[in-house]
């Protein structure tokens, strides 16, 4: 019988995942004529500059000003897209496979609430893609199959694993141990090849298998 979760209780463990963040204000950009301002803070805990962004915009702006910041975020900023996106993952079990995932558009809402939480995103775009996580068994064992959206891709070409694996696979943050460093090294690996390879953006998602928490393959989503 197959069991959904909603706001799934997975742990969320930067520590394990490394401090891939650095804490710094945000740089500043020119704004559309109908705007809000958002108040940005620096290593010293005041305000620096004030960012001005659209009170709407489409789905292609605001994966613009994600990739604008995404790098360059607080270690707050991390921490609270961390638990943006842990209440809007969806957890599934059927047996003994234990499936946690988030859509695209939940991950987009759940960074841009942070970092323009004024701005509303018109979410219209079609083909939405998902990324989860696929444990078949216990999670200590290393059966896993990881899906990575298209979006999620190309996010992590741009601005490098850390951002993927802090951001957006939360799920690894729960394993640990050796399994857990085992994953989080062969997954880094076999995406730096992918990404080395890829000489343009990703048109398909992927599929990446581990056995014993060694790396086997990919597939397309």
């Amino acid at each position: 019988m197959k069991k959904v979760i909603k706001g799934t209780s997975v742990i969320l463990s930067a520590a394990l995942l490394g401090a891939m963040f650095v804490e710094s204000g945000i740089a500043t950009t020119v704004a559309h004529a109908d705007t809000v301002s958002e108040s940005t803070s620096g290593t010293t805990g005041t305000s620096t500059q004030v960012k001005a962004y659209p009170k709407f915009v489409s789905e292609e702006q605001a994966d613009q000003i994600i990739n604008d910041n995404i790098s360059t975020l607080t270690s707050q900023q991390v921490e609270a897209i961390q638990q943006k996106v842990k209440s809007y993952a969806r957890t599934t079990v059927d047996g003994s496979d234990t499936t946690v995932s988030i859509s695209d558009d939940a991950m987009q809402t759940a960074i841009m609430s942070v970092i323009a939480p004024n701005t509303a995103v018109m979410q219209t775009r079609s083909g939405k893609g998902t990324t989860k996580i696929v444990w078949n068994g216990a999670a200590k064992k290393g059966n896993v199959d990881i899906y990575i959206s298209t979006g999620m891709l190309n996010m992590a070409k741009k601005q490098g694993f850390g951002v993927l694996a802090q951001i957006v696979l939360l799920p690894l943050g729960a394993v640990g141990g050796a399994i857990g460093v085992v994953l989080r090294i062969a997954l880094k690996s076999s995406l730096s090849t992918i990404f080395a390879k890829a000489s343009g953006g990703f048109k398909k998602g992927r599929v990446f298998h581990f056995k014993g928490g060694k790396y086997k393959s990919w597939s397309y989503q």
